[in-house]
């Protein structure tokens, strides 16, 4: 077990570590500087705002000092900690100033696993914590059988115990509404009144999503999704590790984006790439869209190579292109004399505004 000083210690060397290393994302580098935004004193509480700077004034994360006394009944422990947020409020951490720790009722020191269970508990923003006042989850500690713990009510001790730290209640309820209530909403806010268009490029290749998706949601507002600033980071997501971010941007972005002979021909390579289910919403996308020669031509190749659902994809597609050139009318007449799916590519050849004439023989030959 550590020794209260040296788990103090081990926190701190945490927080140091994770701030060198661009935990604070989308700003890889080291902590500079930090610029005091709001300092608060009340009678419940005392803290300064901070948002810590790279060596270059960008803005990286949110950090507070606090002080909040944690009272029960007519006991109150002086509590002293520091929180640090992302850009947009999201609690990330805590770290333990130095010379101070945290104390259960009857000022018990906390132990390294209540340590890592406060962290586990503030890291969940969606806490049934926030669903309770604090009269609701704990009794007296002068009432009968609790034997002076910071107890859970009986009516909700089993939906919340796995919520809170035995004798500490008060405590994981204090520090929780504290990481995820007003002072989260004004790092929000403070990023919300400053963020500048460099600030959704920084956002869009920071990798980390809950930016990622912001900047997506402030560049559609000012419709400006094809633009070249935010065109390329937004095209570099969908060939990304993030399935789900790469799928939602296929759904969100305009078609106009991918409009360009030069996209399209992007957009197919980054299907060959793609696993499965990317390469399902990627031909989603493929149907709303006027695409190329070359891109036909791909479409009409890849048949051979594709498993039964992606096939019915691949028709679903072409089934869109009325303007089929000679060279992709020939290779759907190739298919036919093989024998092969011959209702579906009829059908493409019936939809076809300038046939040729071989295409017109076929289709009289086979009605």
């Amino acid at each position: 077990m550590f020794e209260p000083g040296l788990k103090i210690l081990t926190y701190s060397l945490i927080v140091l570590i994770g701030l060198a290393s661009g935990i604070q994302d989308p700003h890889q580098g080291q902590v500079e500087n930090r610029r005091l935004i709001e300092e608060v004193e009340t009678d419940s509480i005392r803290y300064e705002l901070f948002v810590l700077e790279d060596a270059e004034g960008k803005d990286m994360q949110y950090m507070a000092e606090i002080f909040t006394p944690v009272c029960h009944t007519d006991k109150c422990y002086p509590v002293y900690i520091n929180f640090y947020w992302d850009l947009l409020g999201n609690f990330q951490q805590f770290e333990m100033p130095e010379g101070e720790i945290l104390t259960k009722l009857d000022h018990i020191p906390f132990e390294e696993k209540d340590y890592d269970k406060l962290e586990a508990i503030l890291s969940n923003k969606n806490s049934i914590l926030g669903d309770y006042s604090i009269s609701d989850l704990v009794v007296s500690t002068t009432t009968a059988e609790s034997n002076g713990v910071d107890a859970v009510t009986g009516a909700t001790s089993k939906t919340i115990q796995n919520e809170v730290i035995p004798g500490a209640v008060y405590s994981c309820y204090t520090l929780w509404q504290l990481a995820h209530g007003s002072l989260s909403e004004r790092t929000k806010t403070h990023t919300l009144k400053h963020y500048t268009d460099e600030t959704l490029v920084r956002f869009l290749e920071s990798g980390h999503h809950p930016y990622q998706y912001w900047a997506l949601d402030k560049i559609q507002e000012m419709g400006a999704e094809n633009d070249p600033r935010f065109a390329r980071p937004l095209l570099e997501i969908i060939r990304g590790n993030n399935i789900f971010l790469a799928t939602h941007l296929l759904d969100k972005l305009p078609d106009e984006l991918f409009q360009p002979q030069d996209r399209q021909i992007w957009l197919w390579e980054t299907y060959e790439q793609a696993p499965y289910r990317l390469q399902m919403h990627i031909l989603d996308k493929m149907s709303q869209l006027q695409l190329n020669s070359e891109c036909q031509s791909q479409l009409l190749g890849q048949l051979e190579r594709s498993n039964p659902a992606q096939r019915k994809k691949l028709f679903t597609v072409l089934g869109t292109q009325q303007n089929l050139g000679k060279e992709q009318q020939e290779m759907i007449l190739a298919y036919l004399d093989k024998g092969l799916w011959e209702k579906e590519l009829l059908s493409l050849l019936q939809i076809q505004k300038k046939p040729q004439k071989s295409v017109k023989k076929a289709l009289k030959n086979n009605l």
